[in-house]
């Protein structure tokens, strides 16, 4: 299927020659698994690309009316165009074709005669190319969202960004010694960042308080999970960090909140950082209480699992801590 402007959908190629046949051309898009859409010239080819936005062109150099120099240069000038990839057509006995490409800054080339299995293997692999790029790019962009979104709560509490680094890093040690998956373990590391991104809610008076919280100001700060969830679920890429955000401060004997999960009720991604998230705050200073020692902590979290934790992720996480390969601090 093509590519229209406002909608974008799975791969096409687009070929540009006086000497191809639409038919034939399109049985060997069909061994690539692509929709391919032939032109006899260049300006037929500019029209077409009017309303199709192909995943790859292909164009011959040597074409009567508009050659491929001045069709290249053509598509250039199309916004939506100018990043697409470009493989020349070039017969075998007209270097300075080559050439003329590659000054345009066209790598890609194809020198005929061409066998059909041929184009088609040098076709997939300029697309496999195009994708790797795309999925760096795309990977590039989650973690840059993540750091913005970490930023926005760090401003409003300094605390927040030392203690989320070491929630994460806490929080990826135990998801390696479960053998999560890769894409799980990208999950957890975003999850375990922006599990507190929520409290942008909560004003200052509330957020930096020294003393007990009252009645009204814990019922406030206990919509930060849900609020949370709700701005990640605006950014599909950060969907799945949302159970780490939502679920983190349920309880294994149904008292957490906000919606008073029990047991394996609650996702196991909540599970997970309910453990390390309160080893943190037990074992850091913040304006409410001092420090515990990581030995109180530790007792603390035996203690409390099968009441507040997940008997398994307590013992987990009591691995990750024996293996003493935690950082000492995060300044």
């Amino acid at each position: 299927m093509a590519r229209h402007p406002a909608r974008p959908t799975a791969r096409a190629v687009h070929q540009v020659s006086p000497h191809a046949r639409p038919t034939h051309a399109q049985r060997q898009g069909r061994r690539a698994r692509a929709l391919v859409i032939v032109a006899e010239n260049g300006q037929a080819a500019l029209k077409i690309l009017q309303q199709v936005i192909p995943d790859l062109i292909i164009s011959d150099i040597n074409m009567p009316r508009m050659n491929g120099i001045e069709f290249y240069k053509a598509v250039r000038k199309n916004p939506a165009l100018t990043a697409t990839p470009f493989i020349f057509l070039a017969a075998n006995n007209a270097p300075e074709d080559i050439h003329a490409g590659r000054d345009l800054g066209v790598e890609d080339y194809i020198t005929k005669p061409i066998e059909p299995r041929d184009l088609v293997s040098i076709v997939n692999a300029r697309l496999l190319r195009v994708a790797q790029v795309q999925i760096a790019q795309i990977g590039q962009a989650y973690i840059e969202t993540v750091n913005v979104l970490a930023n926005v709560i760090e401003g409003r509490d300094p605390y927040t960004r030392s203690h989320v680094e070491r929630v994460a890093s806490y929080a990826l040690q135990m998801g390696a010694l479960l053998r999560w998956s890769p894409d799980a373990i990208r999950n957890l590391d975003f999850g375990a960042r922006l599990h507190d991104i929520g409290k942008i809610i909560i004003p200052d008076h509330v957020l930096k308080k020294s003393g007990p919280l009252s009645e009204s100001e814990w019922e406030l700060m206990k919509q930060h999970p849900e609020a949370g969830a709700k701005i990640l679920d605006q950014i599909n890429h950060l969907r799945g960090t949302i159970p780490y955000v939502l679920y983190h401060h349920e309880h294994w004997d149904g008292t957490g909140y906000p919606h008073g999960l029990k047991g394996k009720e609650i996702p196991v991604e909540g599970r997970l950082l309910a453990v390390v998230d309160v080893y943190d705050a037990l074992t850091t200073h913040r304006p409410y209480h001092t420090p515990r020692t990581p030995e109180e902590v530790m007792k603390f979290l035996t203690l409390k699992a099968n009441v507040y934790f997940d008997p398994e992720m307590v013992k987990v996480f009591l691995q990750v801590l024996k293996q003493d390969s935690l950082p000492d601090s995060f300044e």
